[in-house]
């Protein structure tokens, strides 16, 4: 009877792993890691479908404008935006050139990557900006004619 119940806890285990590697989050699942892209042009539609047969949800005004991709479909990609709207894009739509977009009022940019440097400018939510480049905490941005450094933590978007 003992091999019995060895047996048992043996199979009892086996299956309490698998169930908690399956529980597990991804430890890749991280916005990071995810693919951000830009729209192409100073407008695009959103639909609700991949296809132009569709209907369009909305239109995105902005060129420029940060969107994490979600799923792939042939020529479509559906997006999601900072505000959590969604719906699919066509791929001609859309640029891998790295923008982000502010999301507190008055966001400060520095002239360097640390909260001592001077502040060149404060940021108003929805401000669009391209991004040069990034460190861990701070990202290095163009917005209209100034250049200056933001934390990551200020904006939504790509922190390649």
């Amino acid at each position: 009877m003992t091999g019995f119940f060895k047996t048992i806890a043996k199979i009892f285990n086996f299956f309490l792993i698998l169930v908690v590697s399956y529980l597990t989050p991804d430890q890749n699942f991280s916005l990071e890691k995810k693919k951000f892209f830009s729209t192409k042009y100073s407008e695009a539609n959103l639909r609700n479908g991949p296809g132009t047969n569709h209907l369009i949800l909305y239109k995105i005004l902005h060129k420029g404008y940060p969107v994490l991709i979600m799923e792939e479909f042939e020529n479509w990609k559906r997006i999601t935006d900072y505000k959590n709207r969604s719906g699919w894009i066509a791929n001609s739509q859309l640029s891998s050139s790295s923008y982000g977009i502010v999301i507190e009022n008055n966001s400060v940019l520095f002239k360097f990557p640390t909260i001592q440097s001077k502040q060149i400018a404060l940021l108003q939510k929805d401000v669009i900006f391209g991004i040069a480049t990034c460190k861990p905490a701070w990202c290095k941005i163009k917005v209209n004619d100034l250049t200056g450094w933001i934390e990551t933590k200020r904006f939504w978007g790509s922190k390649h």
